[in-house]
């Protein structure tokens, strides 16, 4: 066991295996809720619950979902080394643990996606303000952190 060499996983090699589909397939799901890029890093910034506090806002019923384009986003931060990169190996647990689906993409920039695959039957999760106000005036629903404590759905 001492002479076995490990390999230092990159966020990529461990989110290979996520299952990938198409836009259009998530409408089919229970209450689907899209994580923006930033939204991951918060939960664990603040030491938020997330799953517990979107159960407390819509109940166990729902499906998480990332584009592409975040694990682009969250390989760049793992590149550059930034100060969030020590999350890395939890939002990587997180996305395994809950069953995240990866949305095919070929955008690199998250915010236009979300927005202009903007559905009544999806919510989008984000922290991003700016985000949240063309989500909200295009009349969806977004959950978003609220004090550094808990999730608000609006």
């Amino acid at each position: 066991m001492a002479n076995e060499k490990f390999t230092k996983l990159n966020f990529e090699t461990r989110t290979q295996d996520l299952e990938r589909i198409e836009f259009d397939e998530i409408l089919n799901d229970v209450k689907p809720i899209i994580f923006d890029t930033n939204f991951l890093f918060v939960t664990f910034e603040f030491k938020l619950d997330v799953v517990y506090e979107i159960e407390r806002l819509i109940g166990k019923s729902h499906t998480f979902y990332i584009y592409e384009g975040t694990i682009s986003e969250i390989l760049n931060i793992e590149r550059k080394g930034a100060k969030n990169k020590k999350f890395l190996p939890l939002i990587s647990t997180m996305l395994h643990r809950y069953n995240f689906k990866v949305i095919k993409s070929d955008q690199k920039y998250i915010d236009d996606q979300l927005v202009e695959n903007l559905d009544d039957r999806v919510i989008i999760a984000t922290n991003d303000k700016e985000l949240r106000h063309k989500i909200w005036d295009s009349a969806n629903k977004v959950i978003y952190m609220r004090q550094t404590s808990y999730l608000e759905l609006k």
